[in-house]
């Protein structure tokens, strides 16, 4: 019998969303297969070892057949039905048992009850779902960046401060608390392999060779005279000179990076996950096709020591353009010579709408393109990997997603941390998956250990691990965590 039995007694069309936001919070102390969605309440037995969970508009009555009972919000299931995004004036704020805890859907009066035995008063459901579908990244006039990207600035974890909170395991959290104290049972953070939590050191690769024609006009002109980052004087001359000091020393600037990151994790026992290019129309914000360069060869030689993983880093491009995503995969499985299975989207751009099917119409199995791409931090308010919902479809896919929560350059650069702050926010962030389990995903790119290029990602990229290191996680690649679900 599967650990744990839920019936959603709530409107047939929102039925797949509170199921899917249900199983993918208690994913955090159940395997998700022990976690079944019962959809008649005459198979909900009255008496079993199994924990039994209610959510929907008569949870006030008591019934014995369920060990909690969650009310669902009037207005939930009429939200999801619209296009629209929750606007923070209307999150009412909770003050529950650990922390004042932000519900997105009920009223003043729902917000004034307290749980009782076997009873949560306050819908979490709608709320996990509002954070863990993306939901304001599908919405059809949602605000967008220059790369037509749903900026952080805009969305509802900025208003509400919750960038660096994992929201959705403090609702996981709440309805672990509220079973135990009515079942007498004590339940834990799903453990990953005799581990708490799990890790998974990816890197994006968008270049492997720094010495060539492109770099010389980036670093020599287009960065000191027509500046088109914004950096500061001072910066653009910092980088000028590095750059120059670089270019006398002998071999290739990113290959001595690279392999500067593969030889710290090989003596930390990382298997790195890395996501390479496969260029077959280049735009602008892509660099050259690099597959036949020797040193492409080293690098797959590297992984294969480390028993990491190969995965595309698809294209600028390839997130709008379907047919080309298929080639840039089918280009990059007979390069190296098998199936690839794990992707990340380069600049972290796609179509939301279309994500799950063209994910799964590709044969991958995990993705990590769910983080901001100028912000570090918990976009789905989960510290565990999850199934992504297809909106359009209304039903969960197939593909295992694991959040992005942090690129190196995202706090250097977009969040303009000095080093030290870098490294603290990242220990943070460990401390935090440490503390709720699940898997910790961080990337750095190919030049983080390339002075010159990213001032302060070496220090953060080693630190960062070794402090990683002691918190005793179980390293993994992206298509193993598929394997520990």
């Amino acid at each position: 019998m599967a650990r744990v039995l839920l019936f959603a007694d709530v409107p047939e069309t929102y039925k797949p969303k509170a199921g899917f936001a249900l199983k993918t919070m208690l994913s955090a102390f159940f395997r998700y297969d022990d976690i079944r969605i019962v959809n008649k309440l005459a198979a909900i037995p009255e008496e079993s070892d199994a924990i039994r969970l209610y959510y929907g508009t008569d949870a006030r009555r008591k019934d014995d057949r369920f060990d909690l009972r969650i009310q669902m919000a009037a207005n939930a299931p009429a939200f999801f039905e619209g296009r629209k995004a929750r606007k923070a004036e209307d999150v009412i704020t909770l003050n529950s048992p650990e922390t004042n805890l932000p519900l997105l859907f009920g009223d003043a009066e729902t917000a004034g009850e307290t749980p009782a035995e076997g009873y949560l008063p306050w819908d979490v459901v709608a709320s996990a779902f509002y954070f863990l579908s993306d939901w304001e990244a599908w919405l059809p006039k949602r605000p967008a960046d220059m790369h037509g990207r749903l900026p952080y600035s805009s969305t509802l974890q900025a208003k509400l401060n919750l960038a660096d909170r994992p929201i959705v395991n403090e609702y996981a959290a709440l309805i672990i608390g509220c079973i135990t104290s009515t079942k007498n049972v004590d339940i834990k953070p799903k453990m990953i392999g005799g581990h708490g939590f799990a890790a998974c050191i990816t890197h994006d690769f968008d270049r492997i060779k720094k010495r060539y024609r492109g770099t010389y006009v980036r670093e020599f002109f287009e960065i000191p005279f027509l500046n088109p980052h914004g950096f500061t004087r001072e910066e653009r001359v910092r980088r000028f000179r590095k750059s120059v000091a670089d270019l006398l020393q002998p071999g290739d600037g990113y290959e001595r990076s690279i392999l500067g990151m593969f030889a710290l994790e090989e003596e930390l026992g990382i298997k790195p996950t890395v996501l390479v290019k496969s260029i077959l129309e280049k735009h602008k914000n892509d660099a050259a096709d690099y597959l036949s360069y020797p040193f492409f060869n080293t690098i797959l030689e590297r992984v294969g020591e480390l028993r990491g993983e190969i995965g595309l880093h698809a294209s600028y491009e390839a997130g709008y353009n379907e047919p080309l995503y298929h080639q840039e995969i089918r280009q990059l499985e007979a390069r190296v010579g098998q199936k690839i299975r794990a992707h990340r989207f380069h600049y972290l751009r796609y179509r939301h709408e279309r994500l799950p099917r063209l994910l799964s119409a590709a044969g991958l199995f995990c993705d990590s393109s769910v983080g901001w791409a100028e912000r570090a931090g918990f976009r789905a308010g989960f510290t565990h990997p999850y199934f992504l919902f297809d909106l359009e479809r209304n039903a969960a896919s197939p593909v295992l997603e694991i959040p992005l929560l942090m690129m190196e350059m995202q706090l250097l650069q977009k969040m303009q941390l000095s080093p030290q702050q870098a490294l603290e926010h990242a220990c943070r962030q460990a401390d935090i998956v440490h503390r709720y389990g699940g898997v910790l995903c961080w990337d750095f790119h190919h030049h983080a250990l390339d002075d010159a290029e990213a001032e302060g990602a070496g220090f953060l990229f080693e630190q960062a691990l070794r402090y990683l290191h002691h918190q005793n996680p179980r390293y993994l690649t992206l298509r193993e965590v598929y394997e520990h679900i």
